[in-house]
């Protein structure tokens, strides 16, 4: 009991210190999200990792409010550059109220070369929600483009609640 105690209070101390919120936990973790191959069924040319790390408390420095803070990953298997543009990043919860446009660190569009990767991460802040609101299903949609092709990418998050075991 005392080492659950003990363990426990280090994991929110942890997530106080790190600026996220311990009571927004979201699978999965990371969600996947592929493009397929026209000319090779079993090829998977861009794969992009994205995980909801939890709430992100209000940093006044950088200028950004408080956010849910995603994490992206783009890997690029295939033999065209992939260029992701950040403006085209966009969340909402399931009733389809949309979030205010995130602020991305790197925050300008990137090209992902041929076997290559690039880490994003995006702070997308708390709209003014109605009362009646919720915040248990959540979609980030985004495009990339591939060579000359835009493709457009969505994964959908699950929030799980921590259950205290007494």
């Amino acid at each position: 009991m005392i080492r659950r105690f003990f363990l426990t209070g280090n994991l929110l101390l942890f997530a106080s210190v790190a600026g996220c919120s311990a009571d927004y936990s979201y699978v999965p973790q990371p969600a996947v999200a592929q493009v397929g191959s026209t000319t090779q069924p079993q090829a998977t040319p861009v794969t992009t990792l994205v995980s909801i790390l939890g709430v992100r408390q209000a940093d006044r420095k950088e200028g950004i409010p408080e956010s849910f803070e995603a994490r992206m990953r783009i890997e690029n298997n295939g033999s065209e550059p992939v260029v992701f543009d950040p403006k085209t990043l966009e969340m909402e919860n399931w009733q389809l109220l949309p979030f205010p446009p995130p602020f991305v660190r790197p925050p300008g569009p990137v090209t992902v070369p041929p076997m290559g990767a690039a880490n994003f991460t995006a702070f997308f802040p708390f709209p003014a929600l109605p009362p009646n609101a919720d915040l248990d299903s959540l979609e980030i949609r985004w495009v990339i483009r591939i060579g000359s092709h835009d493709v457009n990418q969505s994964v959908t998050f699950r929030r799980v609640y921590q259950w205290a075991d007494y």
